[in-house]
C-alpha cells in the first residue's frame, strides 16, 4: 500500500467538499411527514368562483403559490377542506395529480386533507398548486343573506393563523350587494388585497350601499332601507374612526373596509373577515343611544389592527381584544364621547370575582372546556382590557402607547402572543414586569385598595395632609392617589407595590379636600374585599407556610366550616397547618373533619394517627392508642412523609407510637 501524495490529498479534500456544498444547496433531507414551518409561509391564491344561488353551489379554481422559506424541504401539504357529499377537490402539481394520504378508502374526508407532492420541494424554491373545487353545503337555497369564510381550500398549518394575499373573481351574484376582503379592480373583476388574514364575502340580497373615503380606505356601508339612519351614523362614524387611528397610529392596515348589517338585536358585533365587520341591530336603532353606535363602530374597526393584522397567538385569546378595546378608548376619549362603555367592561370582570369564578386567563385548553360560566365576557372582554388599562397605569400613558405602536410595527402579519408582548413591554419600560403578569394574568387575584386615614395639619403658612392607603385584596401594584386640596390645586402619588400600607404625605397652600384613588379609572378595583370562596381558600390553604400561620391558619379554619368544604385532601392539609401553628384543638376537629368525609384507606390511616399525635399532646394516653389501634385496622402498608418535621408515617411508626408517646418536634425530630 502505497501513501497517498500531496496533490492526491487535495483532490480528495476538493471532492468531499464539492459533495458538502452540493448537499447544502439541496437542503436538508425531506421529512416523510407532515410539519407546520416555525413561520408558515405566506401564500398567494387566486380564484375564480361561480356561485349559483338556485342550486346553493359553489364552483371554481384556484392557484396557489408560496415559498419554502424554511430549511426543511417540504413533501407533504395539508388543505382545510373536506370530501363529503356536496364537496369536491383536484389538486395538481406540474400538471401531476396529488396523492391524498387520508387513511381511510371512501370519503367522507375531513379537514386536513394531506397530499404528497410529486417531488420534495427545496428550501427557498416556489410551490404552486392548481385546483378545482366545488361546495354546495355552505349555504341554503335562495338565501337573502349569504356569508362565506372557510368557503375555498385554503392551506392548513396546524390552525395557525397566516396573511395571505388574494386575487378573487367571483360571478353569479346580480342583484345581490357584495362585500368581500379586497379592492374590486374593476377593469380585470378582481378583488385584490396585499395580505389578509381570512377572505370573507358577504352577500345581501337588494341591500343598499353608501361609501366614503377616508385617507385612502374606501369604507362601505351595506343595510336595508330600515337600517339606513344607523347605517349612515356608523358610515359618518367609522371615516372619522378610520382618520383618528390613521393619524394616532400613522397607518391603516388595510384599504378597504365593509360594515354589513347582523342580527336584529342590537347587541354589538363581531370582525366577521378581514375588512368586514357587522353591527347587529340596525333596523332598532332607536333602542340604543347614538354614543352606543359610534363606539362600537370604533371597537370593531379596532380589532382590523389587533385580530386581524396582528393575529393572536393564545388560547384563550384575551390580548387582542384587550388591546383592540385600547384603541377604541383612545377614540372616545379624543371624541369627548365618555368611558361609561368601558367601565361596564371592567364591571363585568369584577362581578365574575364577586361571583367566586376563576378568572385567571392564561388556562390550559382542557381545562377552558370545563368552564361553565361566561368566560367570553367575564374574561376575555372584560378581564382582557382590565390589564391592558392596569399596564397602562402602571407604566404611564406615553410608554404604553410606545409599546402599542411598537407591537404593530413588528408584529403586523404575525402572530403575537402575551409572553411576547410581556418581552416587548419590558425592553421598552427597562422594568422586569414578571410581577404584573403573574398577578393579572396567571391568577385569581385581585385588586383591593383602601383608604384607611386621612389628616391635614397646619404648620406655619403651609399643610401637611398625611394619607394612609392600605392594599386589603390578594392583589399589589402601584396605584395613583390623588390629593384635592381646598384652593382647587391637586397633586398625584402612587403607592409602593410592596408595602401593605402605604402612608403618602402632601404638602400644599390650602387644606386638602378630598382624597381620589385611581382618578382615571383605569383599574379593575373592587371598592371592599371580596369574602373567599371555596376556590379561593383552597389557594390560600395551599400557600400557608406548615408553621407559624396560626391566625391565618384559624381564620381558614372557620371560613371551611362556613363554605361546608368537603374536599377531603384540603382538611388535611388544614389539619396539618394548624398543629404546626399549634392550634391543637382545631387541628383535631379538621383531621375529624376527614374522617366524616370517608378517605381513601392511606389518607384514613394517616389521619387516625394525626389524633392519636394530638391527644398524646393533650396528655390523653388513653384515647391516643384507641386510635393508633384504630389505625392499623386501615393500614394500606403505605407510608406518608411529612418531611417538613422530619417524619414517616407507617405501620412501623404507629407500633412505636403504641409504646412511647409522641412529643411535638421539628424538622430535627427533636424536642
Amino acid at each position: 500500500m502505497r501513501n497517498s501524495s500531496s496533490a492526491d490529498l487535495k483532490k480528495l479534500y476538493s471532492l468531499v467538499f464539492m459533495s458538502l456544498l452540493l448537499l447544502i444547496a439541496q437542503g436538508a433531507p425531506a421529512l416523510q411527514t407532515f410539519f407546520t414551518p416555525a413561520e408558515p409561509p405566506q401564500s398567494h391564491y387566486k380564484i375564480e368562483a361561480r356561485i349559483d344561488l338556485e342550486k346553493a353551489l359553489v364552483e371554481g379554481k384556484e392557484t396557489v403559490v408560496f415559498k419554502n422559506k424554511s430549511s426543511i424541504p417540504i413533501s407533504i401539504l395539508a388543505f382545510d377542506w373536506a370530501i363529503k357529499d356536496g364537496r369536491t377537490i383536484e389538486l395538481e402539481m406540474d400538471g401531476k395529480p396529488l396523492v391524498l394520504l387520508n387513511s381511510k378508502k371512501t370519503p367522507p374526508f375531513l379537514s386536513p386533507l394531506l397530499y404528497e407532492l410529486p417531488k420534495p420541494v427545496r428550501p427557498r424554491a416556489k410551490v404552486k398548486i392548481d385546483i378545482k373545487f366545488s361546495s354546495a353545503d355552505f349555504m341554503p337555497a335562495k338565501a337573502d343573506e349569504i356569508k362565506f369564510v372557510n368557503w375555498y381550500p385554503r392551506l392548513w398549518w396546524d390552525d395557525l393563523p397566516v396573511h395571505d394575499s388574494f386575487e378573487v373573481k367571483i360571478d353569479g351574484t346580480a342583484g345581490y350587494a357584495v362585500a368581500a376582503s379586497g379592492l374590486l379592480d374593476k377593469k380585470s373583476g378582481y378583488y385584490q388585497n396585499n395580505g389578509v388574514k381570512t377572505f370573507g364575502l358577504f352577500l345581501g340580497k337588494d341591500l343598499k350601499t353608501e361609501t366614503r373615503e377616508v385617507e385612502g380606505v374606501l369604507i362601505t356601508s351595506l343595510f336595508t332601507e330600515k337600517g339606513r339612519q344607523c347605517a349612515q351614523l356608523c358610515l359618518e362614524t367609522a371615516a372619522d374612526v378610520v382618520k383618528f387611528y390613521k393619524g394616532w397610529l400613522g397607518f391603516y392596515p388595510f384599504k378597504f373596509l365593509s360594515i354589513v348589517p347582523g342580527d336584529a338585536i342590537p347587541m354589538g358585533g363581531y370582525p366577521f373577515a378581514s375588512g368586514i365587520v357587522f353591527i347587529h341591530g340596525q333596523e332598532q336603532f332607536d333602542k340604543r343611544p347614538p354614543i352606543f353606535w359610534k363606539w362600537i363602530t370604533a371597537h370593531e374597526i379596532g380589532h382590523q389592527y389587533w385580530g386581524e393584522y396582528v393575529m393572536d397567538d393564545d388560547t384563550p385569546s384575551w390580548l387582542w381584544i384587550g388591546m383592540g378595546i385600547y384603541a377604541d378608548r383612545e377614540y372616545m376619549l379624543n371624541a369627548n364621547l365618555g368611558l361609561e362603555v368601558h367601565s361596564g367592561l371592567i364591571s363585568r370582570y369584577l362581578n365574575g370575582l364577586r361571583n367566586h369564578h376563576d378568572t385567571t386567563a392564561d388556562i390550559p385548553p382542557a381545562q377552558l372546556k370545563k368552564i361553565k360560566f361566561d368566560f367570553n365576557n367575564i374574561v376575555i372582554h372584560g378581564k382582557g382590557f382590565s390589564i391592558i388599562s392596569a399596564l397602562d397605569s402602571v407604566l404611564g400613558k406615553e410608554t404604553f402607547v410606545k409599546i402599542y405602536k411598537k407591537c404593530l410595527k413588528d408584529y403586523g402579519d404575525k402572530r403575537l402572543g402575551y409572553k411576547e408582548f410581556k418581552e416587548v413591554c419590558e425592553k421598552k419600560s427597562g422594568q422586569n414586569l414578571s410581577w404584573f403578569f403573574e398577578q393579572w394574568v396567571r391568577s385569581n387575584r385581585y385588586l383591593c385598595y383602601q383608604i384607611v386615614s386621612q389628616e391635614s395639619i397646619q404648620e406655619g403658612e403651609r399643610y401637611v395632609s398625611t394619607v394612609r392607603v392600605e392594599s386589603t385584596g390578594s392583589m399589589e401594584m402601584p396605584i395613583e392617589v390623588k390629593a384635592v386640596f381646598e384652593d382647587g390645586t391637586s397633586e398625584i402619588k402612587f403607592t409602593e407595590r410592596l408595602l401593605k400600607i402605604n402612608s403618602l404625605k402632601f404638602e400644599s397652600k390650602s387644606k386638602l379636600k378630598e382624597v381620589i384613588l385611581d382618578p382615571d379609572k383605569k383599574l379593575a378595583r373592587v371598592e371592599a374585599p371580596i369574602p373567599l370562596g371555596t376556590e379561593e381558600l383552597a389557594e390560600k390553604i395551599q400557600q400557608m407556610p406548615w408553621s407559624g400561620s396560626a391566625e391565618a391558619a384559624l381564620d381558614s379554619y372557620k371560613k371551611a366550616i362556613d363554605l361546608k368544604i368537603a374536599d377531603v385532601s384540603l382538611w388535611f392539609r388544614l389539619g396539618l397547618l394548624l398543629y404546626g401553628s399549634g392550634c391543637d384543638q382545631e387541628s383535631f376537629a379538621a383531621f375529624k373533619k376527614v374522617i366524616e368525609l370517608k378517605p381513601t384507606a392511606t389518607t384514613h390511616f394517616a389521619t387516625l394517627v394525626w389524633m392519636g399525635h394530638l391527644k398524646d399532646l393533650e396528655g390523653r394516653r388513653d384515647e391516643a392508642l384507641k386510635l393508633y389501634s384504630e389505625a392499623l385496622k386501615h393500614d394500606s402498608g403505605d407510608t406518608m412523609r411529612h418531611d417538613q418535621w422530619g417524619l414517616q408515617i407507617n405501620k412501623a411508626w404507629v407500633e412505636e407510637r403504641l409504646k412511647a408517646p409522641f412529643r411535638r418536634v421539628d424538622k430535627n425530630n427533636s424536642l
